[in-house]
């Protein structure tokens, strides 16, 4: 029975973790797209170039 117990601590440490990963990842994309806007007149001058 304690193996089953160590064994769902375990699953639960590594959902949290990955849950986790995911939630910084579209933190951080989320910043960068707010600090970096796309601008799409700059592809348009360049190919019209």
């Amino acid at each position: 029975m304690d193996d089953v117990v160590l064994g769902m601590q375990l699953m639960q440490y590594g959902l949290s973790g990955v849950f986790l990963v995911l939630i910084l990842f579209y933190g951080v994309i989320t910043l960068l797209m707010k600090a970096l806007p796309y601008r799409a007149e700059d592809d348009e001058n360049k190919q019209s170039q």
